[in-house]
C-alpha cells in the first residue's frame, strides 16, 4: 500500500495525536512521583482500639481528676466547691471564643483592660482554640498579661501557617504544627506552671476546652489541678492540651494525647475546642437545671469575649464554588455563635447574673486564618483602642430574645 500524500493526512488527527502523546509522556513522568502521596493517601495511621468503657475511664498516665465532659455531675460540684467571690461579693467568669488570628484582638482588648486597672480577678478562666492560648496568660496576671501582645502579634505568630506542600492534602493537615508548638512552648514555662498553680490553690480556676473526635464530645481540662502536680509531666501535658485546643482541624494534624485505663495504653485525637462549642463558661449540668434559682449566693458576673464577629458584614457572593462555599461556613458559624450567646443570656435573665459580651466590630477584617504580621498588628491595636474608648462590653442582647 503506498503512503499517504501530507495533503491526504486530517491535520486534527494530527494534533490529537500529538496531543495523546504528550499527555502520556507527562504521566509516565509524574505518576511515579505522585505515586507514594497517593498511596499514603489510602493508608490509615495505626491506633491501638478501645472501647467506649476503655475511653470513660481513661486518664493521661500519672493525673486523675483533671478533666470532664459538660455534663458530668462531678464537674459542676467541683467548681460549686471552689467558688470564693471577691471582697465585693461577686463571682466573676471569663469565657474566650475560638478565632484564630482574630484572637489579636481579643488580646489588645485584655491587655488594655488589665493595663487600665479595671479588669476583676476573674475566679474562673475559661477558653477554646486560640482562646485557650489567651486563657493562661489572664489566668496568672501581673506580667504574664504583658505577654500577650508578644505572643499575638509578635513575628513568631506571623509565622504560624508553614505549609506541608502536597503531602499535607493527603494527610490529617494542610499546615505544620511546628510552629504552634513552638509557640505555646514559649510562653508555657516552668515559671508560668508555677503561677497557676498559686492561683489554683486559692480557688480559682483556669479550664481549658478540647474536642475528643472519638467520643465527638468537648473535654473540659482542669489546667490548674493539671500544673499542681509540678514538675516536667505537668508542664508537657498542659502544652499537649493547649495545642490540641487550637489545632483547627484540617489546617493542623489532630493531637493524640496519651492515655490509660487500667492497665490499657492507649492514645485519644484532640482538635480545636471550638469545633464543638465556640465558648464555654456554665455546665451543662447547671445549664439544664430548671429547678435552681441561681447557681451561687452571691452574684454572678459574666464575661464572654468573642474573638470574631456576631454579624456578617455585607458582600456581594461570587458565583463560584469556592466563595459560596466559603461565605456559606461562615454564616453557619456565626449563626451558632449567636445562638450560643442568645441561650447564656437567658440563663443569665433567669438566673439573675450579669452578662457582658465583647466581640469584634463590623468595620475590622474578620479573617480567622491571616496570621499576616500587619493583620495581627491591626486588630491587635483595634482591640487595645476599643477598651479604652468603653466601646467594648456590651449587656443587650446580639438579637431580640424570645418574647417572655
Amino acid at each position: 500500500m503506498s503512503a499517504k500524500r501530507s495533503e491526504d493526512i486530517d491535520p486534527r488527527s494530527s494534533w490529537r495525536d500529538l496531543l495523546v502523546n504528550g499527555v502520556r509522556r507527562l504521566l509516565a513522568a509524574v505518576i511515579p512521583l505522585l505515586l507514594p502521596i497517593l498511596l499514603g493517601a489510602c493508608v490509615t495511621l495505626p491506633r491501638a482500639s478501645f472501647t467506649a468503657a476503655d475511653q470513660a475511664k481513661a486518664s493521661p498516665p500519672g493525673f486523675s481528676h483533671i478533666r470532664y465532659t459538660q455534663d458530668q455531675l462531678e464537674y459542676a460540684a467541683n467548681l460549686r466547691a471552689a467558688i470564693r467571690p471577691d471582697a465585693q461579693g461577686h463571682f466573676n467568669i471569663l469565657a474566650i471564643s475560638g478565632g484564630g488570628a482574630n484572637g489579636a484582638y481579643g488580646a489588645g482588648l485584655l491587655q488594655a483592660w488589665a493595663r487600665s486597672g479595671q479588669e476583676p480577678q476573674f475566679q474562673i478562666v475559661t477558653g477554646v482554640s486560640t482562646g485557650a492560648l489567651t486563657a493562661p496568660l489572664i489566668f496568672a496576671g501581673g506580667r504574664w498579661t504583658e505577654l500577650l501582645e508578644d505572643a499575638f502579634s509578635g513575628p513568631q505568630t506571623s509565622h504560624l501557617l508553614q505549609s506541608r506542600g502536597l503531602g499535607g492534602l493527603f494527610d490529617t493537615g494542610l499546615f505544620s504544627k511546628a510552629p504552634l508548638e513552638q509557640l505555646v512552648r514559649r510562653f508555657v514555662t516552668d515559671d508560668l506552671v508555677s503561677a497557676i498553680a498559686a492561683e489554683h490553690a486559692k480557688g480559682r480556676r483556669l479550664l481549658v476546652g478540647t474536642t475528643d473526635l472519638d467520643t465527638g464530645q468537648l473535654v473540659i481540662w482542669d489546667m490548674g489541678a493539671i500544673a499542681s502536680k509540678g514538675g516536667a509531666p505537668a508542664r508537657e501535658l498542659m502544652i499537649q492540651v493547649l495545642v490540641a485546643s487550637a489545632s483547627v482541624p484540617g489546617v493542623f494534624p489532630p493531637s493524640m494525647i496519651p492515655v490509660q485505663a487500667g492497665r490499657r495504653h492507649f492514645t485519644e485525637m484532640h482538635v480545636d475546642g471550638q469545633t464543638d462549642s465556640a465558648f464555654f463558661a456554665i455546665p451543662l449540668t447547671v445549664l439544664l437545671d430548671k429547678g435552681a434559682t441561681a447557681m451561687s449566693p452571691f452574684r454572678l458576673r459574666l464575661y464572654v469575649l468573642i474573638n470574631g464577629q456576631l454579624d456578617s458584614a455585607f458582600a456581594v457572593t461570587p458565583r463560584s464554588t469556592i466563595p459560596i462555599l466559603t461565605r456559606t461556613i461562615a454564616a453557619g458559624a456565626k449563626a451558632s455563635i449567636r445562638a450560643l450567646v442568645l441561650n447564656t443570656f437567658e440563663f443569665c435573665h433567669y438566673r439573675g447574673c450579669d452578662l457582658m459580651v465583647a466581640s469584634m466590630p463590623l468595620t475590622l477584617s474578620d479573617a480567622p486564618l491571616d496570621f499576616s504580621a500587619a493583620h495581627l498588628s491591626a486588630l491587635y491595636t483595634a482591640g487595645a483602642a476599643a477598651e479604652h474608648n468603653g466601646e467594648t462590653w456590651k449587656t443587650d442582647a446580639p438579637l431580640t430574645a424570645p418574647s417572655q
